[in-house]
């Protein structure tokens, strides 16, 4: 299943608001594959807001860890923005929450990128 996505670009930064409120196995693969088309494309400052997002499973975590993976590859990150507590829990659950710079708004997070 394809993930609903809207992207915006502003000053090498991008910004993925995932629409759909969870990333799972049915969609965690075209989440990857969006992440790394972007990459590719030498746009490696990935903003993920995830407001809409109530619910993620392993494959989601998964997809999340590619992308990271990826954009540090090519010197780059990506970010994680409006993360609800469910989502919190699992990341520290995962200790995954060492691994992810984690923004209250995506404001926050484009002056990350701007240090």
């Amino acid at each position: 299943m394809e993930i609903q996505i809207d992207v915006s670009r502003d000053d090498s930064v991008v910004v993925f608001t995932i629409l759909d409120k969870e990333v799972n196995r049915s969609n965690s693969a075209s989440l990857k594959e969006k992440i790394f088309v972007e990459i590719a494309e030498g746009n490696n400052k990935i903003i993920l807001d995830l407001k809409n997002v109530a619910e993620m499973d392993s494959s989601g975590l998964g997809a999340l860890l590619f992308g990271k993976r990826q954009a540090s590859n090519s010197e780059g990150n990506i970010l994680l923005v409006s993360v609800n507590p469910a989502i919190q829990s699992l990341l520290r659950i995962a200790q995954l929450n060492r691994v992810f710079d984690t923004f209250e708004s995506v404001e926050d997070a484009r002056k990350n990128f701007a240090k």
